[in-house]
């Protein structure tokens, strides 16, 4: 069930941002969920919320966070939101895994939603036009979308004993990055699949990501460019590199996650 108050829109929003917060960050090391860890002095929930609620579309953002964090989710919230903007943001608990924390996430959408993007909190540094891409291609196409870069390294297939079998032609290979786009009817389709649901289950075989789970039964997935500033946050090396690059950022004039809203103020979303 939603952590939210009135759950009325003032204004009809047809795009939904499920922002997946729920990992726990063991590998990070941290002593809070990953999403509560500070990046630039901001968590990385903060860096998530500042984003897509600077997108100037009317929208509802659905934050997915352990159990036992929503309350604090949504005071972060709450003072991040300024009066005016064309967000409601509401506050679900998360899942065992990230399958159960998207299903929660796509349960909170409103019926007026017809698009979704699934974004992970852990790339906090995701510019928003990434968002627009992904976001456009999707309206385009009527598929899922995802946006992604090209693989810099060499790669290498190894057998059991760590021993080299062949390189890998990297020529039509990207790392897949988020938020990837959907229409919430494929997306939940997919997840409420019986089929799906006992795919996702086998974790031997589990889809890697969303856009897995829709080709699995069925579905085009599409590219669209992605970003070197949406790199994930997995252990502490990767927050090392980001702080890096927002010093490198404020050094020169830009933020990346400044928080500025472009969204035109048409009276205050409710929560």
């Amino acid at each position: 069930m939603p952590v939210a108050g009135d759950t009325a829109l003032h204004h009809v929003a047809e795009l939904g941002v499920i922002l997946v917060a729920a990992g726990r960050g063991e590998r990070l090391g941290a002593s809070e969920p990953k999403a509560f860890v500070e990046l630039g002095g901001a968590s990385l929930l903060t860096h998530g919320i500042r984003t897509v609620t600077s997108l100037p579309h009317p929208g509802q953002l659905v934050l997915v966070v352990p159990d036992g964090h929503a309350g604090e989710a949504l005071a972060l919230a709450d003072e991040l939101v300024p009066e005016g903007l064309l967000w409601q943001v509401s506050v679900v608990p998360g899942g065992r895994e990230r399958h159960e924390s998207v299903r929660f996430g796509l349960d909170a959408l409103h019926d007026t939603i017809r698009t979704v993007l699934v974004h992970d909190a852990a790339r906090p540094l995701t510019p928003a036009s990434v968002f627009e891409r992904v976001l456009n291609r999707v309206h385009q196409t009527g598929e899922a979308v995802v946006p992604g870069v090209p693989v810099a390294d060499t790669l290498k297939q190894i057998d059991a004993n760590g021993t080299v079998v062949s390189t890998v032609d990297r020529a039509s290979l990207i790392a897949v990055q988020t938020p990837q786009g959907f229409t919430l009817e494929g997306l939940a389709a997919a997840h409420e699949s019986a089929q799906a649901r006992a795919t996702v289950s086998d974790v031997a075989g589990a889809p890697t990501d969303d856009a897995e789970v829709v080709q699995r039964f069925g579905g085009t997935v599409h590219t669209v460019a992605g970003d070197p500033l949406a790199h994930k946050v997995t252990t502490q090396a990767d927050l090392v590199m980001l702080e890096g690059t927002l010093l490198h950022a404020e050094a020169n004039g830009f933020a990346p996650r400044s928080g500025r809203h472009s969204a035109t103020p048409q009276g205050r979303a409710a929560k």
